[in-house]
This record gives C-alpha cells, sequence and structure tokens, in this order.
C-alpha cells in the first residue's frame, strides 16, 4: 500500500524537492561522465582541477560504485519526477502558492522549459552548483551552464534533441520573455554558448520582491486601496467602462483578444484615476508606465519595455503608458515605437493603458485586439466650481459660492491641478508667522503656480502696478477698457447660464488691439487690465517665439497658447506688426512659410479661452484677418492739452518735494508730448534735483524735457521754452563755470 503524498509546505518546500531533482540529474550525468574518463588521475593539474570526491560530497554519496550505477539512478530519476508532479496537484489544490508553477502558468511552459529554468535557477540558490557545472564542463572557469550541458542533463532521445535545442534558441519563448539570455562571450555556436536566468524571475521564483533594476526609475504601482474618489459626472461613464472590461475577462478569447482603453486629455483630468478605478474593479494592480522617462534612461527601448510588460504579468498588474505623444514625436522613429509597443501587447499585455493628451489613431495597429479611445474633459465651470467646494471642505479652507465661482470661471485647472493648488496654498499658508489659515489669496497663488510653468520660458511676466486711477485717456476709450474687463468676468454668465456659448465652435476668449503712438499707455492698459482681473499678465518675447527655422515658430506658438489656456492668463503682444503684420504675396519659400505662421497664428487664437492683447502703433500694419477678429480695438490717441496737463500732474508723487514755482499749465500747453516722454522727463528732473537743490524746481524740468527733446531728435528753439528760457541759459552758464549741477 503507497502512503499518501502530502502537499508542499509553501514554496520553498517545493523548490527543495526540484533541487532535489536536479542533483539526481546531475549525479546521473556525473556517472555517464566519469565513464568516458581515463581511470588514473591527473593530480599535477589539481589548482585548476576539481576532484571527483568533492563532487560527490556536493550531490551526497552514494551507497556503490559498480559500473551499472548509471542505469540503476534512471528509475531514481524518474520516481523523482512522479511524485514532485502529484505533490504539486495537491499543493495547487489545497491553495499553496508555488511561484514555478504560477511562471510555466503564465508564459505558458513546457515542462522541458520549467527544467530549464530550474537548471538556471540552481546557481542563484546555491553556489556549489556552479562547481559542479565547471566539473561536467571540464573547464574551471566555466560557472555557468551552457546549451551542450542542459542538453545532456535533460537527456532526451536522437529525435527530440533537435526540438530541445530549438526551446534555447533567441526565437524561443524563454528568451523572447527575457526569462533567459546568454552570458556575453566571444562563444559563436550555440551549444558552447552560457545563459543566465533573468535577475527578475529569479527573484520572483525565490519569493523575493522587488523591480527589475533597470524599469524602476520608469514605473510605479497603485494599488487599488489608492484610489481616490472621482467627480460625480463620470460615474455614468466609469461604470459603462467597468461593464466593458468585466465582459471581456469573462469572455473565452480573452486570452488571445487584448482590451486596450486609450484616455486622452489635458493631465490631471483622471485618465490615472479612471484606469486604477477599472484595476481595482478586476483586483489588480496598475503598474504607470513614464514612456519619457523610459526614453531618456534607456539604452535599447525594446528590451526594456519588454521588461515592464513582463512586469504586468508576473505581479499581476495593467499597464498604463503615460506621455505615450512621446513616442510619435519624431517620425522617423515613432513606426519602430508603435511595432515595439505592438509586440508586447501581443506577447505580454492582457489589460493596456494608453495615456496622451491629444487623440490619436492605432490605424490597425493592433489588428485583432480591442481598442477603446475616449476623451477626458476638463470638468466645465459648474464641475470645477463644486470641486472648489469639496476640496476646500475637505481642507478647511472657508470658500464662500461666489469664491468658489470666481476660481471656476477663472482657472481652467484638471482635477489633478486643483488639488495640487491647494495643497501648494496650504504650504504658503504655513509659511506666514502670523497665522496659519489659508485664504483665498493663498488659494489663488496656488492656482498660479499650477499654470504658467513654461511661460517664463517665451515671456516676460508683467508685474502690475497701476490701476484706473493712473491712465488718461478720452472717455470712448476708457469704456471700451472697463468693457474689456466686464466681458472677462461675466464670461459664464453669458456663455454658460445664458446659453450664448452652446452654437459656438471655437473658443470664447477674447482678441483686444490696442493701437496708437508710442508712450499713450498701451502697456499700462494692460496693467490696469491684469489688476483688476487679478490674472497674470505675460508679455510674449518675440525673439524666442519666431525662429528662422521652419515650423520652429507654430510650436513655440502652441506651447505659448496651451500654457496660457490652463489660467486664463493674459498673453501680451507688444509690436504685434512682427507677428501679427500684413500676409504678402507669395513670391518665394520665404514669403509661403511667412504666410503658414500668420495662419497658424489666426487658428490658434480663435481657439484660445483667454484673452490676448497686441498692441501696434498703427491700426493699418495689422493684417485685415487678424482686424476682424478682434472683439474690441481700442485707439491711443496722442493726448490734448487737457490730459496732458493731467499726465503732468500724474507723474510727480505727492511725496516728492516739488516746488510752488512748476507751471503744469505752460508744460502742457508749450509741449505736445506723449505720456511715456511726460513720464521720462518727470524722472530726469527727479535726479536733477537730487544732485543739486534737493527739491524739483521749474529749471529742472525745463532742463530734463531739452534733454528729452534732443534725445527724439526734436529740435528745440528759445521761442518753446519762453517764458522760461532764461533757466536754460542760467543753467548753461552755471555749467560753463564748472558747477556739478544746475
Amino acid at each position: 500500500m503507497s502512503k499518501k503524498k502530502q502537499p508542499f509546505k509553501d514554496n520553498w518546500d517545493h523548490l527543495a524537492a526540484e533541487f532535489a531533482y536536479l542533483d539526481l540529474l546531475m549525479r546521473r550525468e556525473v556517472l555517464r561522465w566519469r565513464r568516458g574518463l581515463p581511470k588514473q588521475t591527473q593530480d599535477i593539474f589539481k589548482p585548476v582541477y576539481i576532484a571527483d570526491r568533492e563532487i560527490d560530497q556536493l550531490l551526497g554519496e552514494v551507497s556503490n560504485s559498480n559500473p551499472t550505477e548509471f542505469e540503476d539512478i534512471e528509475p531514481s530519476t524518474a520516481a523523482a519526477r512522479d511524485e514532485i508532479e502529484q505533490r504539486k496537484q495537491i499543493s495547487l489544490e489545497r491553495g499553496v502558492a508555488l511561484f514555478l508553477v504560477q511562471l510555466t502558468n503564465i508564459f505558458r511552459l513546457t515542462p522541458t522549459e520549467e527544467q530549464i529554468v530550474m537548471i538556471c535557477l540552481a546557481p542563484e540558490f546555491d553556489l556549489k552548483y556552479e562547481r559542479v557545472y565547471a566539473y561536467l564542463q571540464d573547464d574551471i572557469s566555466r560557472r555557468r551552464v551552457n546549451v551542450d550541458l542542459i542538453l545532456r542533463l535533460l537527456r532526451r532521445p536522437a529525435a527530440e534533441r533537435g526540438q530541445l535545442r530549438s526551446l534555447l534558441s533567441p526565437q524561443s519563448v524563454l528568451f523572447r520573455s527575457h526569462i533567459l539570455s546568454y552570458v556575453e562571450s566571444s562563444e559563436q555556436h550555440l551549444p558552447a554558448r552560457a545563459i543566465k536566468l533573468d535577475d527578475r524571475i529569479s527573484s520572483f521564483l525565490l519569493g523575493v520582491g522587488g523591480i527589475d533594476g533597470e524599469i524602476a526609475s520608469c514605473i510605479r504601482i497603485l494599488k487599488a486601496e489608492d484610489n481616490q474618489p472621482a467627480l460625480d459626472r463620470t460615474s455614468d461613464l466609469r461604470s459603462k467602462l467597468r461593464e466593458i472590461s468585466a465582459e471581456h475577462f469573462r469572455a473565452p478569447l480573452q486570452s488571445t483578444v487584448k482590451l486596450i482603453f486609450h484616455f486622452h486629455g489635458r493631465d490631471g483630468t483622471g485618465r490615472k484615476l479612471l484606469a486604477s478605478e477599472i484595476c481595482g474593479d478586476l483586483g489588480v494592480l496598475l503598474l504607470i508606465v513614464d514612456l519619457r522617462e523610459l526614453l531618456e534612461r534607456s539604452q535599447n527601448f525594446e528590451v526594456t519595455l519588454r521588461r515592464v510588460f513582463r512586469e504586468g504579468i508576473l505581479r499581476p498588474a495593467a499597464i498604463y503608458l503615460d506621455h505615450f505623444e512621446d513616442l510619435l514625436q519624431e517620425e522617423a522613429k515613432a513606426n519602430a515605437f508603435l511595432r515595439v509597443v505592438r509586440s508586447c501587447v501581443d506577447d505580454f499585455a492582457w489589460l493596456t493603458f494608453i495615456g496622451s493628451e491629444k487623440p490619436w489613431e492605432p490605424a490597425g495597429l493592433f489588428g485583432q485586439h480591442r481598442f477603446l479611445t475616449l476623451e477626458m474633459p476638463l470638468p466645465d465651470v459648474t464641475a470645477r466650481a463644486e470641486l472648489w467646494r469639496v476640496l476646500a471642505t475637505q481642507h478647511g479652507i472657508d470658500l464662500g459660492p461666489s469664491s468658489c465661482a470666481e476660481l471656476a470661471a477663472k482657472f481652467r485647472l484638471s482635477p489633478g491641478q486643483m488639488k495640487k493648488a491647494i495643497t501648494t496654498a496650504r504650504d504658503q499658508a504655513h509659511l506666514r508667522a502670523d497665522q496659519s489659515e489659508i485664504t483665498l489669496e493663498d488659494v489663488h497663488a496656488g492656482c498660479r503656480a499650477q499654470s504658467n510653468q513654461r511661460l517664463a520660458t517665451l515671456s516676460r511676466k508683467l508685474n502690475p502696478a497701476f490701476t484706473w486711477a493712473d491712465i488718461v485717456l478720452p472717455p470712448n476709450a476708457m469704456n471700451q477698457l472697463r468693457d474689456i474687463c466686464g466681458q472677462m468676468q461675466h464670461r459664464q454668465t453669458v456663455y454658460g447660464n445664458w446659453g450664448f456659448g452652446e452654437k459656438r465652435s471655437l473658443g470664447v476668449g477674447l482678441c483686444v488691439l490696442l493701437f496708437g503712438p508710442s508712450g499713450t499707455g498701451k502697456t499700462m492698459a494692460v496693467e490696469i487690465i491684469a489688476n483688476e482681473l487679478k490674472l497674470d499678465a505675460y508679455k510674449i518675447d518675440l525673439s524666442t517665439v519666431v525662429s528662422k527655422y521652419i515650423g520652429e515658430t507654430e510650436k513655440n506658438l502652441n506651447r505659448l497658447f496651451s500654457e496660457a489656456e490652463t489660467s486664463n492668463a493674459i498673453l501680451f503682444f507688444d509690436e504685434a506688426d512682427a507677428l501679427f503684420g500684413r500676409r504678402s504675396e507669395v513670391k518665394d519659400a520665404h514669403d509661403r512659410y511667412a504666410n503658414i505662421e500668420i495662419n497658424y497664428l489666426l487658428q490658434r487664437m480663435e481657439e484660445f479661452e483667454g484673452l490676448v492683447i497686441l498692441a501696434s502703433n498703427q491700426r493699418k500694419n495689422i493684417d485685415e484677418a487678424f482686424f476682424r477678429r478682434m472683439h474690441f480695438a481700442v485707439e491711443f490717441p496722442f493726448p490734448d492739452r487737457a490730459e496732458r496737463l493731467a499726465i503732468w500732474k500724474q507723474h510727480f508723487p505727492t511725496s516728492a518735494p516739488v516746488a510752488n514755482d512748476i507751471d503744469f499749465n505752460f508744460l502742457a500747453e508749450q509741449f505736445n508730448v506723449a505720456g511715456g516722454n511726460i513720464k521720462n522727463i518727470a524722472v530726469n528732473a527727479a535726479f536733477l534735483a537730487a544732485a543739486n537743490s534737493g527739491q524739483i524746481k521749474m529749471k529742472h524740468v525745463v532742463l530734463a524735457t531739452r534733454r528729452e527733446f534732443e534725445k527724439i531728435g526734436r529740435l528745440c528753439t528759445a521761442a518753446d521754452f519762453a517764458p522760461y528760457h532764461g533757466l536754460l541759459l542760467e543753467t548753461d552758464m552755471s555749467a560753463n563755470h564748472g558747477q556739478t549741477g544746475p
């Protein structure tokens, strides 16, 4: 009566039995090997020789050494194999985790391939196997098993040796899955090539956690318990996707037909969150792969990506390919990258997510596999206001409905960016010594920190210091500037609540042209608008935007508008003639590409959701196509006498030591200059006074005026300064006598 077989206690118990079986295989080969050796021992080679006695000790002593022992050991190996297989079956029925069996099932290995894996695993478990392998290869330097030794250990009939050898070729599943790899050497013939088990596979079989070091910096693992609740606006969508996933994995063809989801939308719109929720329903991990990081770090994209996908089936985990658009940037490489992705999906994947900012069509890349694409849009202003309310409640911030509505209308942030903005606001509040409560201003600062992060490379941020009281313009121009602010403040009411945006296929942004002579206050007006709307304003640096290389200008403009859209930042194009000038007749390639740039700029302006302000000295310099798209065209005329008088008075602060002898009426009447020139004169007069009397007098203003006229090339006559011409003569005489100041 045979003894009832017992299950393995655990994975280690199973591996111990497998190694004991391997010892029998090696004992069999040792005995066969010794048959063909000379009977005398070559002791003179002892320094590079492994003694028979040492091998017998490593493999365990035998009962006798008669010539028939080789034949007698064969039944022992067969019995040991049968016992292991029976115990494996009982262990699996009782739920014992056996990692070798898991590996076999994952990669659909044959029993022979499973034994090859164990032969290569042995040196990773016990260094004694290195000595035995060297002994059997008759070379102490060969501590890795080679193809020939594996064939000998697994002894098969001659008819099966060709098939067995194919299992160790580069095209076999063991090598394509990177379970095995050849050790670099000068050996060219397959039987002599040494083989190594992959470190990650060794760790898996031995029950040791961790990620392959080559891919560790490019991936992170998201567990189901890490999920955060999403907005209710996607609840129906999430339910539908969960239903699709569940149905797919219940289908009989799910092992050959893979499921691929493509989520596209801006960062922070919940692409990864939705993927993790689907994985949570399936009870698996989500392995997020940063393709941008992988491309930068990997020396061999195909090998590294295959290791990543292999990690997904070892855990098991679904694969999320983040920043997928980076694979498509270079057309020459894109097709090769996509073929690698297809190969990984075919060989390893079961559930794959692709994340990108823009839509993408695979055009038959994935063949029979199921490919579902879904846009993840930004939440509308109503949803953003609700999310601000939820976030404020969670973090104990006092934000009323009006503040939430203001933040929602002002900043077109994704949910992920909104959460980061709250974190930034909290950190900023903690830096204050007087209080640690988060204020609305802190949240504004946090929102600005999440947007505008790349605008500084193509523009210069303005620091608004002016208010409505600082600018002097005709009533019509002032009213238009206030109307601009009003349209920006009430866009949601008109376009959203009142439905005027339902029929608009393009953006709901605002395009404004400010035109007039230099120094009439166009830049000041931009700062006032930014102050009124509490928005950041960026003055575009045309030298960094316009490029001589074909297509680069369009790329820079796309970066500029895309980044500005995240926060409704005001884009200010000063001296706009350089970019928005009239299109010319196409006479050569230069004209054609210049017109393409203008056409692209027209397109981006129409799609832009924020405020774009152009400034030009003359309205006629702007292309008619741009002018038709302007919502406002505000003229900044040369100031008349009354306006100049107000400007003169405004440019002398109340804190400045201004003498009573300054004749503002004379200055406004006599000198027909713009506000910018008046500002220069006032500042220069102040410096002249600081170097002389310490009080700003009429003589300082007159001298500063003459120097301003000389700078701009305007002719000065005695009549221009009458009746104050004598002050100039007095100053000139003082200079001739060597005095340092006026």
